[in-house]
């Protein structure tokens, strides 16, 4: 009876250990020990148009509304979060410029990505014909999702 006590212990302890959205300890705890770390993430957007063109971007998870935001040339929007340990995580945004937009999506759970985006920060920039993602694996843009036309 006590080694099944002790045995459900240890399970509702690993549980709770498991279940922190963020670790905030910059050395190595007990948690870190016992439990996995969960990925810190940070997600950019860029507005690398080469026209004068404000992009307009509004990104959003399950539980998140980061807001709608305007950006001109250079200007650039980023967020900080620590992935759920079901890794689910997932996180798109709406962008539009003067004639054309799209829904595409961020942030999700998978290791391609995660490679792509040097295990940390996935950094996402608009140009003229479509947004890029930084990959950190071999040092150039990536093309992922073309404008669609109108709005």
């Amino acid at each position: 009876m006590r080694n099944i006590k002790e045995f459900l212990i240890a399970i509702y302890i690993s549980l709770v250990l498991t279940c922190q959205d963020r670790v905030v300890a910059s050395s190595a705890t007990m948690s870190d020990i016992i439990g996995p770390k969960i990925s810190e993430w940070q997600v950019m957007v860029v507005n690398g148009l080469t026209t004068s063109e404000t992009l307009f971007v509004h990104c959003k998870s399950k539980e998140d509304d980061l807001g709608e935001h305007n950006l001109r040339l250079g200007d650039r929007f980023s967020w900080n979060f620590g992935e759920n340990m079901l890794h689910s995580t997932l996180f798109w945004c709406y962008l539009s410029k003067d004639d054309s937009h799209m829904n595409v999506n961020v942030f999700w759970d998978d290791v391609i990505l995660f490679h792509r985006c040097g295990w940390t920060k996935c950094v996402w920039t608009a140009k003229t014909d479509g947004l890029y993602l930084w990959n950190f694996a071999n040092g150039e843009d990536l093309l992922l999702e073309k404008w669609e036309a109108g709005w």
